[in-house]
């Protein structure tokens, strides 16, 4: 995936091929959401999700629970 620049007015394009993916067109609303390493770009849309995309979203899903259970037996986690 290549690279993307933040403009000096804070605009990114993101390539086509992530466009046509998640569905980002003209206008899109975008969720940002920070995470401890970085944020993610939700688009908000009315299209129903891919197979895909829902599959990729179980697996992170998977992995964060896998990664909180390692903290489990932390106090004050």
């Amino acid at each position: 995936m290549p690279n993307v620049n933040v403009e000096p007015s804070g605009k990114i394009t993101l390539p086509e091929e992530l466009r046509q993916r998640y569905g980002f067109r003209e206008e899109t609303s975008v969720r940002v959401v920070e995470t401890r390493n970085g944020v993610l770009l939700i688009p908000l849309t009315d299209a129903p999700m891919s197979a895909e995309l829902a599959r990729e979203l179980d697996e992170w899903q998977s992995l964060a629970a896998s990664a909180w259970e390692m903290f489990e037996d932390q106090p004050g986690i």
